[in-house]
């Protein structure tokens, strides 16, 4: 065999250097893969893949999995309760706020929509399990529109439609684009949201059907995951495919297990019989070594009067008891159903469909059976990256506009006096904090927070803190008057009660 040259040897080198260096440089995820999903160039943005025709059947599967799916209804009541609860309260921390607080609260906050009387705090709930199932809502605040109400008109998702070519040159301004119900300039920015009354439209081609509110009167709370994205994505279309194979799954698993549990037995035959009951007609079936006839058959199944009957067995199964001929074989089918290894497999596809909205094992599954540092380990992560942050946006992208333009109507009919310049910025909500698991620790961590300065009164009791010490103080007051004892709260010498630090490690076994 030729020995190669060294230029040869050389080039080959060369060769296998550059396919090294080929394979290092390489993204192997795009590469087309029979087994991977192949990556595709993307040419639209949000608005195109998710456009109406299927936000209508987005929309459709989120209600259908609220409606029929107990985890799926588990999950947004989980937001409705901790994001809002019965809470929404607002506080305007200015001069005249108290007045205007206690009237947005008291009086405006009872009886805000103006299609119902419902709460604002229920309005707040249904908002979010909006954003949260179907991705975005528009509101409007009657401030002399309709007829001067100073309450809510909402419409949900599949009612924010996108009009005809023809009423978009009637209706709007030239160079307008549409942006799946957004009406937009020629800068892109918006300057009106096109709506009906009515559901399943992909486009509005009726005058009589459509509704404009300009971006003034009217406000769209969605979250958004893209730079420009106009319309929302609810978080519920991420984790649908996960639901709605689990409540179907369940739901096979369940009537497989009603069928297992009414099956009483079946028998085998070694022969087909069309009719057994009366065998004795049928000689011609009798087994060839049975040495009866068929009319002694004939005379013990079809009267009874001579077969034999075992009287402790039919004690014992209460007198139910059949008896089989010659032949047959009585099988009882296996009563494996519900599958043992079903609630294992919901929980780990529940737990990562839970994810899609931030939610922790604990809150997904709504079962507590770890311990005391896991369980407020999921509490934490839940409130810190799906709670708060969900607060803070319905703070930004509706709250604060609904106060705004609540109080702005009550100051102009004469209910609330006005308000200095800059109140609109003086604002502040209460909504529902993450409780806490042990209340002793979650005491001396507070106490050792305002010794050490990490944390002052108005974090831990809000903006409204000097009201509550004017309160308290008031109280304290009273007992003293009354002869009361406040050894709970303080010293003879009136200093604080030491805390108990005795409780400050963490117990796994709690």
């Amino acid at each position: 065999m030729k020995q190669p040259t060294k230029a040869e040897l050389t080039a080959e080198l060369a060769t296998w250097k550059a396919r090294a260096q080929t394979v290092k440089s390489e993204y192997d995820v795009l590469r087309t893969n029979r087994l991977r999903r192949t990556p595709k160039v993307e040419r639209t943005d949000e608005a195109a893949i998710y456009k109406p025709s299927n936000r209508a059947k987005g929309s459709n599967v989120g209600r259908d999995l609220e409606r029929n799916y107990s985890s799926a209804r588990g999950i947004i009541h989980q937001f409705r309760m901790n994001v809002v609860g019965a809470l929404g309260k607002l506080q305007v921390n200015i001069e005249g706020g108290k007045e205007a607080s206690d009237w947005f609260n008291g009086v405006w906050a009872k009886d805000c929509d103006f299609r119902d009387a419902m709460h604002f705090s229920t309005v707040c709930q249904n908002v979010i399990a909006a954003i949260m199932r179907e991705g975005d809502m528009l509101a409007v605040f009657d401030d002399g529109l309709i007829d001067d109400s100073g309450k809510l008109l909402m419409w949900e998702t599949d009612q924010i439609v996108p009009v005809s070519d023809e009423l978009l040159k009637a209706k709007f301004p030239k160079d307008s684009t549409q942006d799946g119900g957004i009406v937009r300039d020629k800068w892109g920015r918006i300057i009106g949201y096109t709506v009906t009354g009515k559901h399943g439209l992909t486009s509005i081609a009726e005058e009589a059907d459509l509704t404009v509110w300009t971006k003034e009167n009217a406000v769209m709370p969605r979250d958004p995951w893209r730079l420009n994205q106009g319309r929302g994505v609810p978080p519920m279309l991420t984790a649908s495919a996960s639901l709605m194979d689990l409540y179907e799954m369940l739901a096979r698993e369940l009537q497989s297990a009603k069928k297992a549990a009414s099956d009483y037995a079946y028998v085998k035959r070694t022969d087909a019989v069309d009719d057994w009951d009366a065998p004795g007609t049928k000689p011609e079936l009798l087994p060839e070594n049975s040495g009866k006839d068929a009319a002694a058959v004939a005379g013990e199944t079809a009267d009874g009067g001579t077969a034999q009957n075992y009287e402790n067995l039919e004690a014992f199964t209460g007198g139910y008891t059949d008896y089989g001929q010659p032949g047959d074989e009585v099988s009882f089918p296996p009563v494996n159903r519900p599958n043992v290894q079903m609630a294992t497999f919901i929980e780990a596809v529940l737990c990562h469909a839970g994810a899609a909205f931030g939610l922790a094992r604990a809150y997904a599954m709504l079962r507590a059976d770890s311990s005391y540092t896991a369980f407020r380990g999921d509490m934490i992560m839940t409130w810190q990256g799906a709670f708060y942050p969900m607060q803070k946006w319905l703070e930004r992208a509706f709250a604060d506009w609904v106060a705004v333009k609540a109080l702005t109507w009550a100051q102009r009919k004469g209910f609330v006096k006005t308000l200095p310049a800059g109140w609109e910025q003086s604002m502040s909500w209460q909504w529902p904090k993450m409780p806490e698991v042990d209340t002793a620790k979650q005491q001396n961590a507070i106490a050792t927070a305002l010794k050490n300065g990490v944390a002052d009164w108005s974090q831990l009791i809000g903006p409204d803190w000097m009201r509550h010490f004017d309160a308290l103080a008031e109280q304290i007051a009273y007992a003293k008057e009354k002869g009361i004892p406040l050894s709970n709260m303080e010293t003879k010498s009136g200093g604080l009660v030491a805390t108990d630090s005795t409780t400050n490690g963490e117990n796994d076994n709690e």
